[in-house]
C-alpha cells in the first residue's frame, strides 16, 4: 500500500506541513512509537511516542511563543539522541528558525561554530543542561556563547501544552547550514513549503509504504540526516529507528543488524558507510542478518562508487539484499535535499567514459578499461527540472555535454541566510528561455541519452592543467588504486601555485603498517597517475589515518587540507618529489595556467 494522507494538498499545491502531519499521526494513533533510539552497551532502547514528542514540542512551542521568537533562529546544539527530534519539531511548531548545529568537541568545531553564530544572531540557544554545563567549563570567559541566552530543554518545567498559532508555507523553518566542503559555512533559508514538499517527493519517488520503519545513524544537523531520520517519518505515517554517528563508526554492522531487526524499508548513508561494511565483513565480523525488507538502500552526499556498491551487494547477497534496492541519489541542502533518484526495482547505472573526451568536457562511452567510470544518480524527482548548462553562457547544452548541474522546483531554497555568498545562485536565469527560478549548483555532471544524471565533481574541485579538466575525485580513485595500503576515501588531489610555477600534489592517509613501504607507495601512486593521465605529479605527502579534512557527512575538504598543510596544522608523516613549504599557496580545483 502506497502512502497515502487524510489531509488535502492546498490550493497553492503545498503539500501538508510538518506541524499538521504530526498532529494528524498523534491523533491516529497516539501510543505508537515515533523515534526508537538505539543505545547499545547493553540498553535497552528508547521509544518515544507520538503522543509524547507531540507533548514534549508543545511545551517548548508555548516557551518559544512566550519569548516572542516566532521567524527568528534559534540554535538546536544536542549530541545524538532522544532530546533533539521534540526540540527540532518544537521549533517549527512555534514558527521559530530552527538551526541544528553538530555538538562541540574539537577546535575546528568551535571556530566553524563561531562563525556560524555570528551569521544568525539567534534568539536562544536550545541544549541540555549537561551539555550547556560541560560547553561553558571550557569556554573563555569572553566566549560569544556566554552571552547568549540558553534553555535546557530537558531540565526546565515548559509548562503549557497549548498548540501555537499555525505557521504559513512561506514561514522560514530551519537555516540548514552546509557542511563547508568547499567554501565557508553558509545558512540555507528553508521555507515550511520547502520542507513539505521535499516529504512529498521523498514519499513518492521511494514508494513508502505507510507505517514504513527508516533506520538511520547519519548526523540530525546534516541534511541527509535531518531528512531522513527526523522527517521522513511525518511523509509515511512511519518510525524512525536512531542510533548515533559513534555507534556506527565503531561497529558498523549494527546499522545493517538494526535494518535488520526492525525490518526497516529504506535506510541509506554516504558513499563511505557502504565500504566500511564491506570493511568489517572482510575482517570477518560475523553476524546474522535478513535484509530482505531492505528496498530502498539510499546513497549520496559525496560521489557514489560503483565498485563500492558493487562490492556491498555481493558481501550482503547471502543475507538477502538485492542488488536493486541500491538508490544512488543526487541532492543538496540548497534543494532541502532530494532532487534525482534511481526508480524502485533498477539496479544502478555505470557508465565507462574516454578520459581524453572528459577532459574536454564530452562523455563519450569507450571500451577502454582503464576509462572513467561514473555511475548514474537517476533521474529528477516529481515537479523537478533539470538542466546541464555551459556556465558562462548560460545555454542549456545537450546529452552527453558536461557542464553545471541547475535545478528548479519548489524544494528549492528561498536563498542564503543574510544573503551571504553567491545569493544569485538562487536566481539564475537561462539564456533565451523567459521567466524561470533556477538554482546554480556549483556541480559537474551531465544528462545521458535516457535522461540520467551524472554527477562528475564539484566544479570548484576540477583541476584545470594546460587547457585539460582533472576531476579531483577521479585523481583520487586512482591514486588510491596504486596500491593496497590506500583506500578509496584516503587521498585528496589538490593543486599548488608557489608564485613561480603551479604543481599538483597527492596527500594520502597511510596505515602504521605501510609506512615503512612509504617511498614505494609514492612511486606506485607518481607512475599510476602518468600511466592514466600523463599527469606528473610534483608532491606526494602522507599523513596518519583520520587526518585529512572532512565535513560532518564524510566529504573530503581538499581545500582546509591544503590549508592545513599551508599554515603548518597538518604536518605530513613523510614526504616526496617537491617539498611543501608553510610559504606555498595552495589552492584546490583552481585553474592553472
Amino acid at each position: 500500500m502506497r502512502s497515502a494522507f487524510s489531509l488535502a494538498i492546498d490550493a497553492d499545491h503545498t503539500p501538508p506541513l510538518v506541524g499538521q502531519r504530526l498532529k494528524r499521526m498523534v491523533a491516529e494513533d497516539p501510543d505508537r512509537a515515533l523515534y526508537t533510539h538505539l543505545l547499545f552497551d547493553d540498553k535497552p532502547p528508547l521509544c518515544l511516542t507520538r503522543e509524547v514528542i507531540w507533548q514534549r514540542a508543545c511545551g517548548l512551542a508555548a516557551e518559544l511563543t512566550a519569548r516572542e521568537l516566532r521567524q527568528r533562529p534559534v540554535l538546536l546544539l544536542y549530541t545524538a539522541g532522544p532530546d533533539f527530534g521534540p526540540a527540532f519539531l518544537g521549533a517549527l511548531l512555534a514558527g521559530a528558525i530552527a538551526v541544528p548545529a553538530p555538538e562541540l568537541q574539537f577546535a575546528a568545531q568551535f571556530d566553524r561554530f563561531g562563525r556560524v553564530l555570528s551569521d544568525c544572531k539567534p534568539g536562544l540557544i536550545l541544549s541540555t543542561g549537561a551539555m550547556q554545563a560541560k560547553l561553558f567549563a571550557k569556554l573563555p570567559a569572553d566566549s560569544p556563547l556566554r552571552a547568549c541566552p540558553w534553555l535546557a530543554t530537558d531540565t526546565e518545567d515548559l509548562g503549557s501544552l497549548v498548540e501555537p498559532a499555525p505557521v504559513t508555507p512561506s514561514d522560514i523553518a530551519l537555516l540548514q547550514y552546509t557542511s563547508g566542503s568547499t567554501s565557508e559555512p553558509k545558512g540555507v533559508t528553508l521555507t515550511h513549503a520547502n520542507l513539505a514538499h521535499n516529504l512529498h517527493m521523498v514519499a513518492d519517488a521511494f514508494e513508502l509504504e505507510v507505517g514504513a520503519r527508516i533506520v538511520s545513524w547519519l548526523p540530525h544537523f546534516h541534511d541527509m540526516g535531518l531528512m531522513a531520520g527526523i522527517l521522513t517519518p511525518m511523509g509515511c505515517d512511519g518510525e524512525a529507528i536512531l542510533m548515533s554517528p559513534r555507534s556506527f563508526l565503531t561497529k558498523p554492522l549494527r546499522w545493517l543488524q538494526a535494518i535488520s531487526d526492525y525490518r526497516a524499508q529504506i535506510s541509506g548513508a554516504p558513499n563511505f558507510a557502504y565500504n566500511l561494511c564491506v570493511r568489517a565483513m572482510d575482517r570477518g565480523e560475523q553476524t546474522t542478518l535478513d535484509l530482505r525488507g531492505w528496498r530502498t538502500a539510499f546513497t549520496g552526499a559525496e560521489p557514489v562508487r560503483m565498485a563500492t556498491l558493487e562490492a556491498f551487494a555481493e558481501s550482503f547477497r547471502s543475507s538477502g539484499f538485492a542488488r536493486s534496492s541500491l538508490t544512488p541519489c543526487y541532492g543538496m541542502a540548497e534543494a532541502t535535499l532530494l532532487v534525482t533518484y534511481k526508480p524502485m526495482g533498477t539496479p544502478p547505472t555505470t557508465y565507462l567514459l574516454s578520459r581524453e573526451a572528459a577532459q574536454r568536457g564530452q562523455a563519450e562511452p569507450t571500451q577502454d578499461l582503464a576509462g572513467l567510470v561514473l555511475t548514474g544518480c537517476g533521474y529528477p524527482a516529481p515537479d523537478t527540472q533539470l538542466r546541464i548548462v555551459d556556465a558562462e553562457l548560460r545555454l542549456a547544452l545537450p546529452a552527453g555535454r558536461m557542464g553545471e548541474i541547475w535545478v528548479a522546483g519548489p524544494q528549492v531554497a528561498r536563498g542564503y541566510w543574510n544573503q551571504q555568498g553567491d545569493h544569485n545562485a538562487f536566481d539564475a536565469e537561462l539564456s533565451g528561455l523567459a521567466g524561470g527560478r533556477w538554482l546554480r549548483t556549483g556541480d559537474l555532471g551531465f544528462v545521458s541519452e535516457a535522461g540520467e544524471l551524472v554527477f562528475v565533481d564539484r566544479l570548484k574541485d576540477i583541476i584545470i592543467l594546460n587547457g585539460q579538466n582533472y576531476a579531483c575525485h577521479d585523481l583520487e580513485l586512482t591514486a588510491a588504486a596504486s596500491h593496497a595500503s590506500l583506500s578509496e576515501d584516503s587521498c585528496v588531489a589538490i593543486s599548488i601555485d608557489t608564485g613561480k610555477k603551479t604543481q599538483i600534489a597527492i596527500v594520502a592517509e597511510l596505515p602504521p603498517d605501510a609506512r615503512a613501504s612509504a617511498e614505494q607507495v609514492a612511486s606506485s601512486i607518481r607512475s599510476r597517475l602518468f600511466t592514466t593521465y600523463s599527469l606528473a605529479v610534483n608532491t606526494i605527502a602522507f599523513v596518519r589515518p583520520g587526518k585529512l579534512s572532512r565535513t560532518t557527512s564524510g566529504k573530503l575538504q581538499r581545500r582546509l587540507t591544503a590549508q592545513r598543510l599551508s599554515d603548518g596544522s597538518l604536518l605530513p608523516l613523510s614526504q616526496y618529489g617537491d617539498p611543501l613549504t608553510a610559504s606555498s599557496a595552495l589552492i584546490s580545483g583552481d585553474k592553472l595556467s
